[in-house]
């Protein structure tokens, strides 16, 4: 197979929106051709955060899938070896950094391992100068397994492969109630030249006041698909409300926004978001005035025949649990599921046919509907 040099460029402020397969810019495309690997993140979530830098050792791509099994069983070939400190917050809304350069065949690449030195790692600075408390859950170097959502294509020609380290979901905040950051590395990987953009807006309507743009809010782009979705990409709104998420590979997305702490602006969430590879759609969203909400817990899939328990919460405009409204449950779709109200909050679903169906809880003029999908049992 013919040969060609993976290179991870250091591209300090990048265009996001500019998707041309550039893999020969800069480069000499007769003598060496090469693909360009560029790392970038998604926004950090919180605000009083000024710095996050790991330590990253090198970066390493391997045509076989990762099924699970050791990392040493597999055959890696390393196509960056930078050795330094990345600060992510700088990698924001599309822009990147790059990593340095290596040999790489020309093939598809269903794996990609980071390896980060976490002890040489300067973890996370407040804003204030003082050193945040990182729990990396490891020690000295320690390599992480990417999220390949597609096959990565390198041709002859070369491909530029995005390094997607989500911030936001690798340092979880506080989950221990100590104050401490815990690290568990949330990172995909991509062919940029495959991909297009989520962009927009997001303002807020005249029931929180004048009509304006709506800063550090957190947006979401979910892919996957019915009983399937997860998080793909989180991106964060700037100043003037606007942000984007980049790097999607084709197809449909729900995105949703949640507003900033301490806000009284209720969350969005919008589905059939359609992302075209090299173009960048536009999806501006508007919030209003949160007036309280109904959750309903319980499982979105059930197997045939089966009976779960569902319960509705209640929050008020206060973003307060109101224990004292009332609920009233329906069933859309009785042919599907059966249901048995127990209590004003407690409730049991039982599936009766395959199928999809919905159970709303509403409270006044609040709501949430359920979606069930039945599938039939397949143990004997």
């Amino acid at each position: 197979m013919p040969r060609l040099s993976l290179a991870l460029l250091a591209v300090a402020m990048v265009a996001a929106a500019c998707y041309k397969d550039d893999a020969t810019a800069g480069l000499n495309p007769v003598s060496n051709p090469r693909a360009k690997v560029l790392l970038t993140d998604d926004p950090f979530p919180f605000d009083s955060v000024q710095s996050v830098q790991v330590y990253v050792i090198s970066i390493a791509v391997s045509t076989h899938p990762d099924t699970g099994t050791s990392a040493d069983s597999m055959h890696w070939v390393t196509v960056a070896a930078p050795h330094r400190q990345i600060d992510l917050l700088t990698l924001q809304q599309g822009l990147t950094d790059s990593l340095g350069a290596g040999p790489v065949t020309a093939d598809q690449y269903k794996a990609v391992l980071v390896t980060i030195n976490v002890d040489s790692s300067a973890g996370i600075r407040f804003k204030n100068g003082s050193p945040a408390l990182v729990r990396w859950n490891g020690s000295g170097q320690e390599s992480y397994g990417v999220f390949v959502e597609a096959p990565i294509t390198i041709p002859d020609t070369g491909a530029v492969i995005i390094i997607d380290f989500d911030v936001g979901r690798s340092f979880v905040y506080n989950q221990l109630g100590d104050g401490t950051f815990d690290f568990f590395a949330a990172i995909r990987a991509v062919n940029r030249g495959a991909t297009g953009n989520i962009a927009g807006t997001v303002t807020h309507d005249t029931s929180a006041g004048p009509v304006g743009p709506v800063a550090d809010a957190t947006v979401t782009a979910w892919g996957g698909g019915p009983g399937n979705w997860y998080i793909l990409s989180t991106g964060k709104t700037d100043a003037s409300g606007h942000y984007r998420l980049a790097y999607l590979l084709p197809g449909t997305y729900i995105v949703g926004v949640d507003p900033p702490a301490g806000s009284n602006f209720g969350a969005a969430l919008d589905s059939n978001v359609a992302v075209n590879k090299g173009f960048e759609t536009t999806h501006n969203i508007t919030l209003s005035a949160f007036r309280g909400d109904v959750f309903i817990q319980g499982a979105s899939s059930m197997l045939l025949n089966h009976t779960n328990r569902l319960q509705a919460t209640v929050v008020n405009a206060q973003h307060q649990q109101d224990t004292t409204a009332s609920v009233v449950w329906q069933n859309l779709d009785t042919t599907v599921l059966g249901l048995v109200v127990d209590s004003v909050r407690v409730s049991h679903v039982t599936s009766k046919a395959v199928g999809t169906g919905r159970i709303v809880a509403a409270s006044g003029a609040l709501a949430d509907t359920l979606v069930i999908h039945v599938v039939p049992d397949s143990t004997p």
